[in-house]
């Protein structure tokens, strides 16, 4: 019986660029860039979330609370996945199961966290409290080392299936999803302490929006797709085994760029440094299973990337006029 199917976003065919990785067949791009200070220079970050080798820390602000936030143990994780987007106010098409085979591999490595699923996860998990007044990141997705949303997504936005139940949340956009350039500051501002965050959903790892979108956030790591994927519902399970004997980057795009059916996805993986030296040696070498020895938030411009091109799947929408891309 074959795994669980995952079809995240449908939405144009645009082609794009390919990459270098010895591992896949196809053919691969990697880059360096020095792209815009993360979080648009809006605000200095209120942690810096650093743990070293030995799990130690300093401690971090906490804007909302005005008070010394304790770092979280160093494999900590925050999983939140929507399925159900039927009669509940966020109308789209139901999508399969696909983080419990990763929250199963954390729990057996010795991580803690939560993985909460449909009603109980809604977009002010992901949320900054600096960058809207109902934001929960600080307790949520940004009070872990590893944060992963899975569900519906597009460029520069993930969608929930349950609206935020806040009465503050007025304007729609903020009703069923959060924007990686307004709302969501993972690993700076409230919280910060996000090291790596895995998106498992459509086109938030778009090329051609980086640097104004998933830019903005100061996670070391960020594990996207380039396309709207169809996952195996063991997919994110088999990058975590991968990570334990091969760097981050190479796990990610081997374990998921495997796509049910016709043709693959294009997997893309973004890594933060405070030089041009330190991202390509964090980017080739980091690994999810010794993440206290990943680097925190560093207020850096520096990025380097790699993704395979596969081609675009259904359809990730016009590029907004405003999106800057990546900087090679």
């Amino acid at each position: 019986m074959m795994p669980p199917l995952r079809r995240v976003w449908i939405l144009v065919p645009a082609a794009l660029v390919g990459i270098d990785l010895v591992a896949c067949s196809v053919p691969q791009d990697s880059g360096v860039g020095q792209g815009p200070t993360s979080g648009g220079g809006e605000a200095p970050p209120a942690s810096t979330g650093m743990l070293d080798s030995e799990g130690d820390g300093g401690s971090g602000l906490d804007d909302t609370q005005g008070a010394e936030a304790p770092p979280p143990p160093a494999k900590s994780y925050f999983i939140a996945e929507s399925m159900d987007f039927t009669d509940n106010g966020c109308e789209n098409a139901d999508v399969n199961e696909v983080s419990a085979s990763l929250r199963d591999e954390l729990d057996d490595d010795g991580w803690v966290g939560t993985r909460v699923t449909d009603g109980n996860t809604q977009p002010s998990d992901f949320i900054d409290a600096n960058k809207e007044p109902f934001g929960r990141d600080h307790l949520e997705s940004d009070a872990v080392s590893l944060a992963v949303y899975a569900g519906h997504g597009e460029i520069d936005r993930i969608q929930w299936g349950t609206q935020d139940d806040d009465p503050a949340v007025d304007t729609p956009r903020h009703r069923c999803g959060a924007e990686f350039s307004d709302d969501v500051r993972l690993g700076s501002m409230a919280g910060g302490w996000a090291k790596a965050v895995a998106l498992l959903t459509s086109c938030n790892g778009s090329l051609e929006c980086y640097e104004t979108s998933l830019a903005r956030s100061s996670a070391t790591q960020i594990f996207a797709f380039n396309n709207s994927p169809l996952l195996w519902g063991n997919a994110s399970g088999r990058f975590y085994r991968k990570s334990d004997h091969m760097p981050n980057r190479d796990a990610w795009i081997m374990a998921m760029d495997n796509r049910p059916g016709q043709g693959k996805n294009s997997p893309v993986v973004y890594t933060r440094g405070t030089s041009e030296e330190q991202a390509l040696q964090i980017h080739r070498t980091a690994r999810l299973p010794q993440i206290e020895q990943i680097p925190s938030d560093q207020t850096t411009t520096w990025y380097a990337y790699t993704w395979v091109d596969h081609g675009l799947h259904g359809h990730c929408g016009v590029v907004p006029e405003w999106c800057r891309p990546v900087d090679d």
